[in-house]
């Protein structure tokens, strides 16, 4: 796996999707570095209305490196979710998943919510 990789969020392909302009550029800057969890291919193929959409998404996966689920993944999620989620701060499973998966690589997380995570220790952002 290559070590310079940056892990993108759901919103930036959601963006590039619907043709934002600063997306597609973010996408254009790391476009041999851009890795994406499972779960954020998932979140797109849920919100895919037609079997066309659903295949341009498949597409634009298809040139990216896809980090699958794994059981250090996977732990890291728990600990995320019994650390970090609390009365007054939601962390939701996606993000959840997402920000284990950029903790356990060591890739910097490029998203537009910032907010949802910037709470993790030890996280980083692609700027």
């Amino acid at each position: 796996m290559a070590s310079n990789l940056v892990l993108v969020d759901s919103c930036v392909f959601i963006k590039a999707f619907r043709k934002d302009t600063l997306a597609q550029n973010h996408l254009s800057d790391i476009i041999d570095r851009t890795a994406f969890s499972v779960i954020t291919q998932l979140e797109l193929l849920v919100g895919a209305r037609s079997t066309q959409n659903k295949a341009a998404i498949n597409n634009i996966f298809a040139a990216y490196y896809g980090i699958p689920l794994s059981a250090e993944i996977s732990e890291k999620a728990i600990y995320l979710m019994r650390h970090y989620v609390s009365g007054n701060r939601h962390l939701s499973v996606p993000d959840c998943l997402i920000a284990a998966t950029s903790l356990i690589t060591g890739f910097p997380l490029l998203t537009y919510n910032k907010k949802d995570f910037a709470f993790i220790e030890r996280i980083t952002f692609y700027e």
